[in-house]
């Protein structure tokens, strides 16, 4: 794995490399992956089409795998030397007398299973145990009779979360091997700067191979990897209870825009404590939206979200309060006649940090609304959605008595129209 790893590198920096692919290739078939094999083959063929190597690679990886096509299903796999090699035409009866022999040992053993239980239930004289071992009975008289099928059985699948956290520590583990990778005697002379740019380009790679509601995990996994394998440190080395920040479980461990560590537990009943208030309980400094969004998507967070309403509703407009943090936001604004305009930054990011509570469907309407407002000052038309105004407020790319006049507009405006719910 870790020379595959290495050669994907290699091909993700110069995806024109052909001595790469080449070896992956190599390495596919001395491993038996002749299906990833002739993938590699096909990508392959195209950028050198006068290579003999690709040429006999394709025509042998093809001949294999329609091969394998013409097992007959229901046939195992054989073990020869250690290996799984699947069975073809000319082995078939091989297979077949494989399958005999193996269903008779099978049975064999499960005849010697049941004399066991029916032994071990004239010994046992606990009721709950002698009722667990009659669970077994069933299987091993249909495995006695023949009736293999009715033994296997469906798994029922797993919960949302435990689907999402193996996904996650999956991530944690290959970053956890690229780590270890880099930190080899081939690359010892990296620095910690070098195998964390490393790990920024595997997540890269990962994240760009992700369906986009899964993209946030490389992410995810990169701060878990920096907490348990590179020991990063933080602004905080205790928890607010006063707990170290290495013992905090991965389960709570989460990590702040600004450097902080933090327990999630704690840091959501801090908040909760607040009155829900997006502000940093170690710096006081309100929590960016980035890290808004991540608190409330968080397991122990959800709780802190904006109440949720239904997503039909939601299509139709936005909260009253909603509205109402609009319009204070555009009397901020619009009064603020400094030169720093230190109140209007604050009252923006104040604003930024409410939106980030709100439920997805919500943000989405706020950054598409468009209404029809003019400029007071001009008469020229607005063109600009309420969120994207905002945000080119923030970034100083326009006046903000320009976006004041905006939103004091967008208030009135969502207030006649009953978009208000």
């Amino acid at each position: 794995m870790p020379l595959i790893n290495e050669l994907w590198e290699a091909i993700s920096r110069d995806p024109s490399s052909i001595e790469a692919r080449k070896l992956l290739i190599e390495h596919y078939i001395v491993i038996g992956w002749l299906e990833a094999a002739r993938d590699v083959a096909k990508e392959l063929l195209p950028i050198c089409p006068d290579n003999k190597d690709v040429q006999n690679w394709i025509l042998s990886l093809n001949k294999s795998t329609e091969d394998t096509k013409k097992i007959p299903q229901g046939l195992p796999v054989i073990l020869v030397n250690r290996q799984l090699e699947f069975p073809n035409v000319d082995n078939l009866n091989l297979a077949q007398t494989d399958l005999r022999e193996g269903y008779v040992d099978l049975q064999a053993r499960a005849k010697a299973l049941k004399n066991d239980i029916d032994s071990l239930r004239g010994i046992l004289q606990h009721k709950k145990l002698q009722q667990t071992l009659d669970t077994f009975i069933p299987d091993l008289n249909a495995i006695l009779e023949g009736r293999v099928s009715t033994v296997l059985r469906a798994t029922p699948p797993k919960s949302a979360r435990q689907v999402a956290r193996t996904i996650l520590d999956i991530l944690i583990s290959d970053l956890g091997d690229v780590v270890r990778w880099l930190r080899s005697s081939v690359c010892s002379k990296q620095n910690g700067e070098d195998i964390r740019d490393g790990l920024m380009k595997r997540v890269q790679a990962i994240s760009a191979a992700l369906p986009s509601d899964l993209e946030h995990y490389g992410s995810k996994a990169l701060m878990h990897v920096e907490h348990e394998v590179l020991r990063r440190s933080y602004v905080n080395e205790e928890t607010m209870y006063g707990d170290a920040v290495q013992d905090i479980p991965r389960s709570n461990f989460w990590v702040s825009e600004d450097g902080y560590a933090w327990d999630m537990e704690e840091l959501a009943q801090a908040i909760r404590v607040n009155n829900g208030v997006m502000r940093q309980p170690l710096s006081k400094q309100l929590f960016t939206p980035n890290d808004v969004s991540a608190i409330v998507q968080h397991p122990l967070g959800r709780n802190l979200a904006a109440l949720k309403l239904e997503q039909e509703k939601l299509s139709q407009g936005v909260r009253a309060k909603t509205v109402d943090e609009i319009e204070t936001l555009a009397k901020v604004l619009l009064a603020d006649m400094t030169e720093t305009q230190v109140e209007s930054r604050y009252a923006i990011d104040t604003f930024l940090v409410y939106i980030a509570t709100l439920p997805l469907k919500e943000q989405e309407t706020l950054n598409a609304l468009r209404i029809p407002a003019t400029d007071s000052h001009t008469g020229q038309a607005f063109d600009t959605s309420i969120g994207e105004s905002i945000r080119d407020a923030k970034g100083n790319r326009t006046c903000l008595h320009k976006t004041g006049d905006l939103l004091q507009q967008a208030s009135k405006f969502l207030r006649q129209q009953k978009l208000i719910l």
